[in-house]
């Protein structure tokens, strides 16, 4: 079966956001995963994704809680993230591990057809994530789609006082498709006319925040 050109924007649009629901890996060993509180993440699309969704015609509405974002001229959403929890690997956080869900979701809308994402979750490890999600309420399976380089992002920690959460923020961090993703997508999205995409292409920019309470506090 053929990939359709609402699923090729789908899958563009929904990968920078699938890949920051993980905040850091399911895990071996769930006795040393922390617990992640109050998170939330931003993504804002790149300019390339941005002239191709204003070319088209097509509109980004949130699903609630999820909110639409403006910054700097560039269009995303925001979402609030449940049920996160992982090793954020601090020492060298290119290990950061875990997963997450986010709240909400989005509507694509073109004018024949609407594509709603919804139930969304990630899997972290070693910069890689796997993802799963609803379109149009069927299930989109579980598969390596998005990568990250997490020395492109910019990470703060404020740490917690007698066994509060430290407050850990990654900010715009750059997301790319998997070689899996690109390899699905890459002849629907020439037939349908949209721009090449390689593993080297900036798909969104991503911020992510939470506290985070380790399993030793």
């Amino acid at each position: 079966m053929g990939v359709s050109r609402r699923s090729v924007l789908g899958g563009v649009l929904s990968s920078p956001l699938l890949a920051a629901t993980a905040l850091s890996p399911s895990a071996d060993a769930a006795e040393v995963l922390g617990t992640a509180q109050d998170g939330w993440l931003e993504i804002l699309w790149t300019a390339l994704v941005q002239t191709e969704t204003d070319r088209r015609g097509t509109t980004v509405e949130a699903i609630a809680p999820a909110e639409l974002i403006q910054r700097d001229g560039r269009r995303g959403l925001r979402f609030p993230l449940r049920s996160a929890q992982g090793d954020p690997a601090l020492a060298n956080p290119a290990h950061a591990q875990g997963t997450a869900a986010a709240d909400g979701g989005f509507v694509l809308r073109e004018a024949a057809a609407e594509v709603r994402v919804t139930r969304l979750a990630g899997d972290v490890r070693d910069e890689q994530m796997s993802a799963r999600y609803m379109v149009n309420n069927v299930d989109s399976g579980v598969r390596p789609m998005f990568t990250w380089h997490t020395a492109e992002g910019v990470l703060s920690v404020v740490p917690g006082v007698l066994g509060a959460p430290a407050t850990l923020k990654m900010s715009n961090l750059p997301v790319r498709m998997t070689r899996e993703m690109v390899d699905l997508v890459t002849t629907s999205m020439r037939s349908f006319g949209f721009p090449d995409i390689t593993t080297d292409t900036v798909v969104a920019h991503v911020t992510i925040q939470g506290s985070y309470l380790s399993p030793l506090s």
